[in-house]
């Protein structure tokens, strides 16, 4: 068997990479609030009508603070690494392409936010 003279000098070509973003500092600060604000609502609306009885709060207490390892641990951890502050200027670069503020923010808010119309359907109906 002979070996390419091309493969084995692969490793020394440069890999084209996207620059390497921090942790939360790719997507702008209203987004993350906007995220993190609507699924505070979806399960502080779990705790104000869903808490009638002893195992449905543990349940409901469970969940929150599983949200609260899911959501928390990955903010917490953006809090300790040492980010520079992005300037947008209207586009999101992503694996895909450049894509608009508005957009990103649509499809990252999207599932909180349909979770809270859910939780108040669900509620409007069983009362």
């Amino acid at each position: 068997m002979r070996l390419d003279q091309t493969v084995l000098d692969d490793q020394d070509q440069p890999l084209d990479r996207a620059p390497d973003s921090g942790l939360f500092t790719d997507i702008p600060r209203p987004i993350w609030i906007m995220f993190l604000s609507a699924w505070a609502l979806v399960f502080g609306l779990f705790g104000l009508f869903f808490t009638t009885d002893g195992p449905a709060t543990l349940a409901v207490v469970t969940a929150t603070f599983f949200a609260l390892m899911i959501l928390g641990l990955p903010a917490a951890l953006a809090r300790q690494s040492k980010c520079v502050r992005r300037e947008f200027n209207g586009l999101i670069d992503t694996r895909n392409g450049p894509l608009g503020v508005g957009a990103a923010a649509t499809q990252i808010v999207l599932i909180p936010i349909a979770a809270v119309i859910g939780v108040i359907a669900f509620i409007a109906l069983g009362m």
